[in-house]
């Protein structure tokens, strides 16, 4: 996936694009290797045998028996193969990243216009919402908060990139004793370096999506659900990329702390059907190894969570691909996946996307705030939905496997910022049109660091992305569960899927180009194309309101 880019400064946190194509799949296990790390997971739980492991050498790091899963440390994976009972052994890879698109435009609170600072008591009430927060108003949150502001009886925990602890929007209901961080040292991160044990924010996304859900009511912001218990499970380094085992491991001890539901805006895409001929990235048998063995691994810790009232909630993923009910990819195109050019590389088509394909898991779609309507010369190839309300955004995973859609904003013109002519502001901003005005596009939220990448207090962004998305439902179900403690995490499921509002207009958003003769096949908008269909996007808006009903 792409990466993320400032617009004030020059802060590139991270190629994800590069990463994505890179990182992609995992590497054929060898015969005879350096020491490394290995997932191994077991049909019956009851078959592994912990003394037989240590006895040969092997080195256990995550002990996860309960859901039959084990990361073990080992020179030889030859002699794990050979172990009795075992179902599939995975060599660990760097593979889950922060999704591409989501751009920052970056303020320190004095930078902010006065309308996003209202009193002392917080910016919201249960009648009124913070100036900036358009999402929250969609939702209908502050209706919601007459009955509940959420519980600290409940808890959520954001496996992401951390939070930083000093900043004003972290209230005391962030359980840092109970927080940890799952980051190892590795090669792929020089910036980590000395850091893995930190459970703080070094990118500024894990911020941003941990106070959206339960941020306290402060003066230019608040959480969806600011009275609960918030638990940060560091998951992504600071270049916003983490294993395949640290995700395991966090899940599974989210729910050893009690979280009853679990926030990845986060993702990645493996090849989960084994070798697909016309795939780019699945078409031979060493691309495609580990990938069937891995969709059953996530498979099965996804279950043993809901089976153990713990709710996943996830970003659908921003590569603007139609995903089926099974979450695999079925379009041969993307917007700029890999390039922004007509490049075989930006074909996903044979891969599945996980976490949010996976089965139990909430796929959290995203929708714009307004399509602004622009003039003539103004983008490259025109318009789609102009002046239209919550339309699919231009990045945003669609089909079969998405469960709900919520704001993830999107900017002005809803286009691909290179379709933006000269980088106009008018097409491509995502904050306010000036000082005085509360009209951003993007999502505004607190951002964990500076335009230096600097740990900050009172720095707030504007972003678009599913990952500001999925924060909105998981926030959603925190007052759910406050209003409705008894409900299991397969009810909350259900409960959510029918709390919902329908879209303000009709979408207009077609799917990606896939067209041969096309100017922008395979990595743009298919701007002549039809509106995709509502059902495509969820089965409708996250409604904070119904959600609390009785």
């Amino acid at each position: 996936m792409q990466g993320m880019r400032k617009t004030i400064g020059v802060l590139l946190l991270i190629s994800l694009s590069f990463l994505g194509a890179l990182a992609l799949l995992p590497q054929r296990v060898q015969a005879v290797s350096p020491e490394q790390n290995y997932i191994l997971r077991y049909d019956d739980a009851s078959r592994i045998d912990m003394q037989n492991l240590t006895r040969s050498g092997h080195r256990v790091v995550h002990d996860l028996r309960q859901a039959g899963i084990l990361v073990v440390r080992s020179h030889s994976p030859e002699q794990l193969q050979r172990l009795p009972g075992l179902g599939d052994l995975i060599q660990d890879r760097p593979q889950q990243m922060l999704p591409q698109h989501e751009f920052v435009t970056a303020y320190s609170a004095p930078e902010l216009h006065a309308g996003a600072r209202q009193n002392e008591q917080g910016c919201a009430s249960v009648s009124t919402y913070c100036a900036l927060q358009w999402d929250l108003k969609r939702i209908h949150v502050p209706e919601a908060w007459r009955v509940t502001q959420g519980s600290p009886t409940i808890t959520v925990a954001v496996l992401d990139t951390g939070i930083t602890s000093s900043h004003e929007q972290v209230g005391a209901n962030y359980d840092k004793a109970a927080s940890r961080s799952f980051v190892q040292p590795s090669l792929e991160c020089a910036l980590d370096k000395g850091n893995t044990s930190s459970l703080e924010d070094m990118n500024g996304h894990g911020t941003w999506v941990a106070t959206h859900i339960a941020g306290k009511n402060g003066l230019r912001m608040t959480g969806i659900a600011p009275q609960t218990r918030l638990i940060n499970l560091r998951t992504l380094n600071a270049c916003g990329t983490g294993f395949h085992s640290w995700f395991f491991a966090a899940m599974l001890y989210a729910n050893t702390v009690g979280a009853r539901v679990v926030n990845l805006s986060l993702g990645s895409y493996i090849c989960a059907d084994g070798v697909v001929k016309e795939s780019y990235y699945c078409n031979t048998q060493e691309k495609a190894q580990n990938g069937p063995s891995l969709w059953r691994t996530y498979t099965q810790v996804v279950r043993y969570l809901l089976d153990h009232n713990t709710l996943v909630v996830a970003a659908a993923g921003n590569e603007h691909v139609n995903l089926d009910k099974d979450g695999r990819v079925l379009n041969k195109s993307s917007v700029g996946y890999a390039v922004q050019a007509n490049n075989p590389a930006n074909s996903l088509y044979g891969t599945r996307e996980v976490p949010a394909g996976l089965p139990g898991v909430i796929a959290v779609a995203a929708i714009n705030r307004i399509t602004a309507i622009g003039q003539p010369g103004e983008t490259r190839h025109g318009q789609f939905g102009a002046g239209k309300r919550d339309q699919l955004a231009f990045y945003s995973n669609y089909g079969g496997r998405i469960d709900l859609a919520a704001p993830g904003g999107a900017r002005n013109y809803n286009v691909p910022q290179f379709d933006c002519v000269n980088n106009n502001t008018k097409c491509s901003r995502l904050d306010f049109s000036s000082p005085t005005q509360a009209d951003n596009p993007g999502v505004f939220g607190a951002y964990g660091v500076n335009a230096s990448g600097q740990p900050c207090s009172n720095c707030y962004a504007f972003l678009q992305g599913t990952s500001m998305a999925a924060p909105q439902v998981t926030g959603v179900a925190a007052l759910a569960l406050a209003a409705h403690p008894e409900m299991t995490a397969w009810e909350l499921a259900a409960w959510l899927k029918d709390s919902y509002t329908w879209y303000h207009d009709p979408n207009a958003t077609p799917p990606a180009a896939d067209m041969p003769n096309s100017p922008y096949t395979n990595y743009n908008i298919n701007y002549s194309g039809k509106g995709l269909p509502e059902w495509k996007l969820g089965v409708g808006v996250i409604d904070a309101a119904r959600a609390v009903r009785p």
